[in-house]
């Protein structure tokens, strides 16, 4: 993992509901009911402060979006995940357990000093005293991929080879019980 860069503290209040990282990353990861999603989202608003997408990260950072998967992966940011939930039975009546692709989150304050850092070394880069390293900083922000493979952040590792599990894409989504337009 990256070291020297201001990662947002998670505060103790947060920690029940966060869920746990990734190896080797600060991916964390929850997982829960429709309800459960907006609790663990209200609390990261009020504990973290203001997260956006990996596309908005783009936007802030000013790094591609190849960059900002690259950068997550590698524990350089910190990402804020959620699952939704659910279940259904199998037709031997054995319970399958139904998982949406995450939400995903990753701290503005963060993509802020990303670009913060990226700016610095570009300035050094372009005056002639930057180092291999601000070279290679400046590269994994932009590593040239067109179309970087995200499937890393919408799959939890803790699922691989898991024959219970499914996730739903596209368009199938978890039906949310309490929704006033189900008849709740």
């Amino acid at each position: 993992m990256a070291t020297g860069f201001p990662f947002t503290p998670i505060p103790r209040e947060f920690a029940p509901l966060i869920g746990t990282p990734d190896e080797g990353t600060r991916i964390f990861r929850a997982e829960g009911s429709h309800d459960a999603m907006r609790r663990w989202f209200e609390a990261l608003c009020d504990q973290i402060g203001p997260c956006v997408s990996p596309g908005g990260a783009s936007v802030y950072s000013g790094a591609s979006r190849a960059g900002v998967y690259k950068k997550m992966k590698a524990g350089g940011l910190t990402t804020f995940c959620f699952h939704i939930t659910g279940s259904k039975k199998t037709w031997l009546g054995r319970d399958k357990k139904l998982k949406e692709w995450a939400l995903v989150y990753i701290p503005v304050a963060e993509c802020k000093a990303w670009r913060a850092e990226l700016e610095e070394r570009l300035a050094r880069v372009e005056s002639q005293r930057g180092t291999p390293e601000d070279e290679e900083a400046l590269d994994e922000a932009d590593p040239g991929e067109d179309d970087p493979n995200p499937d890393f952040i919408h799959y939890d590792p803790k699922d691989k080879k898991r024959w219970d599990v499914k996730y739903m894409t596209g368009s199938k989504r978890i039906e949310d019980l309490t929704d006033p337009k189900n008849g709740d």
